[in-house]
């Protein structure tokens, strides 16, 4: 009697399996190791491509837009610049 019931505990805890899945056990690791893969230089660009692709693209139009504005306000600036000292120059003639 005493074996079945030592044999009985050790086989209780076997069979049983929490409800929701498979039966979890804890395992701690002393001594890790990391490793670490060597990649080459280009995979790196490639990866960072795919990643941010349409954060790069996006940029890209936002500062090709906002360059086209500045060099559209430069030049209606620059003509104001030059109405202003054509008119002037009439002042001063007398036109």
């Amino acid at each position: 009697m005493s074996e079945d019931s030592v044999g009985n505990k050790g086989q209780k805890g076997k069979d049983e399996s929490p409800s929701k899945g498979r039966v979890k056990k804890k395992v701690r690791i002393k001594y890790r190791e990391r490793v670490r893969i060597k990649r080459t230089e280009g995979n790196k660009t490639i990866r960072y491509w795919k990643k941010n692709k349409k954060n790069i693209v996006t940029a890209t139009i936002l500062l090709i837009l906002l360059g086209y504005t500045i060099f559209m306000i430069i030049q209606v600036v620059r003509e104001q610049v030059d109405m202003n000292y054509k008119e002037k120059a009439n002042k001063s003639i007398g036109f």
